[in-house]
């Protein structure tokens, strides 16, 4: 099926800069146990608390009383996220937990896409479900395989968020997910200290950041490292690439008419930004060689930027949840071991655009009522103040989050580079239908880096797209 995303609304979440400045300081992450795979983690109490629920009163805001109604009950919650990424988010449930008796059933896949929908074909429905792409939920939904939310959620979708997340979350006026946790994609990671020793400077313009990858290679070293592998879901990283470079080569008024196909997949304009990609990403000189491009797709996404601290590359373009992928103990910043620029305008003028992400959580089973209340839970600025004290690094979709609740400086600075920017668009493939967005694109854009021609990558997605 074929829908039209109101993107221009969608992506207004310049709104989000006023909610996205920064994080608290890292807590100690809970102990988890996962079974063989590492698809299940079951959180344990202890290590989170936040005010709204401390002596066992109330939480998510004060909605959810604290009097144990839930002990012994189970929420399971499917996801693409697993391991140590999504310990912060685990242990943000701990305080619902304890007030509520409750016991959180995270469920991460590496083949969620194709998961959720054996799932939900067969019936048998996790309670939330995290969807990192809103096409795909919006997909299903528009099939009739999703609920509802509750009226008191639906409105909060409404009055609660940033501008453009009641679009994210909603299919034909009807609320079916709820925000949480965004990131911003326009960011290329770095070692300072290896850039100020061979005196390279930050680029302003993408001239600036070839001549800078190509001086790199000139010295005899390796300007880039990528990983696109993510199970079934590989590609991804490609998708935004290009992205990023729709935004720059066309600006925001193409970006949306691509992302709601008014211009045919294959059209001019996106040639031109698969050629502006290709000159970095298909570049044998800026990998290493043609079989370390090839190796783009078998290397995972978790571990594409790591070399950047073996001094084995200089530079790795990835989204600002990536810095929860170095390893612990990672010090960032102009004065520590990673740091961030803004990946560069295409000319010197240009507006600032941004490419932004998050995902939304949608109800398997609106009738229990503590998978309700766990969403609720997931709706408030406890479960985000949990979140972060917790470590993570994803910025607050809720538009009246205390701004004195984030003190992290990386995640600061995040928020800051966001406030800077003159035109936001959210992630195009996550906004496509799911047959193009979490589909075709992901599997034709992995075989294009390994040596694909353009004309039968875009062609080929082309003819998938939904007819009317």
């Amino acid at each position: 099926m074929k829908y039209k995303v109101r993107v221009a609304a969608a992506l207004a979440l310049t709104a989000l800069v006023a909610v996205g400045c920064s994080s608290t300081t890292k807590a100690n992450a809970p102990t988890t146990t996962a079974k063989a795979g590492d698809t299940t983690t079951t959180a344990k109490a202890g290590d989170a608390t936040t005010t709204a629920s401390a002596g066992g009163a109330a939480t998510a805001d004060g909605q959810i009383k604290c009097t144990q109604q839930y002990a012994g009950k189970t929420i399971e919650i499917m996801s693409p996220g697993r391991g140590d990424d999504v310990k912060p988010t685990i242990a943000a449930f701990v305080p619902f937990e304890k007030c509520t008796g409750a016991k959180i059933n995270w469920n991460g896949t590496d083949q969620f896409e194709s998961d959720i929908k054996v799932r939900i074909d067969g019936g048998n429905y996790p309670d939330l479900i995290d969807f990192p792409q809103p096409g795909l939920m919006k997909s299903l939904a528009a099939k009739g395989k999703l609920k509802e939310l509750p009226a008191d959620l639906g409105k909060k979708l409404t009055t609660d968020y940033a501008a453009g997340w009641d679009v994210l979350g909603s299919l034909d006026g009807k609320a079916y997910a709820i925000p949480e946790s965004a990131n911003v994609k326009s960011l290329v990671w770095y070692s300072p200290a290896d850039f100020k020793a061979k005196g390279y400077t930050i680029p302003t313009t993408i001239d600036e950041l070839k001549a800078l990858s190509d001086k790199i290679v000139a010295d005899g070293a390796i300007p880039w490292c990528a990983g696109i592998e993510s199970g079934t879901a590989t590609g991804w990283a490609v998708t935004d690439w290009f992205e990023d470079f729709m935004l720059r080569v066309n600006g925001g008024d193409v970006y949306d008419q691509w992302v709601s196909h008014k211009i045919p997949f294959n059209d001019p304009k996106v040639v031109a930004v698969a050629d502006q990609v290709a000159s970095f990403l298909k570049n044998p000189k800026y990998f290493g060689g043609d079989d370390a491009v090839k190796a783009i797709a078998t290397t995972s996404f978790k571990e594409g930027g790591l070399p950047i601290l073996s001094k084995k590359c200089f530079m790795h373009r990835q989204a600002s949840f990536y810095s929860s992928m170095f390893p612990k103990g990672t010090t960032f910043g102009e004065a520590g071991q990673v740091s961030f620029f803004y990946l560069p305008t295409l000319k010197a003028g240009d507006k600032k655009v941004m490419l932004v992400a998050g995902d939304v959580y949608s109800l398997g089973h609106p009738d229990k009522p503590e998978a309700v209340d766990a969403l609720r839970y997931m709706a408030s600025s406890d479960f985000d103040n949990a979140r972060l004290a917790a470590g993570d690094h994803g910025l607050s979709p809720l538009k009246n989050f205390d701004l004195a609740n984030y003190s992290d400086p990386l995640v600061k600075s995040f928020g800051e580079l966001l406030k800077s920017a003159e035109v936001v668009r959210f992630d195009g493939s996550d906004l496509m239908p799911g047959a193009v967005g979490t589909g075709t694109f992901w599997k034709e854009a992995t075989a294009w880096v390994i040596g694909g021609s353009t004309s039968d990558m875009l062609g080929n997605i082309e003819k998938t797209w939904p007819k009317a």
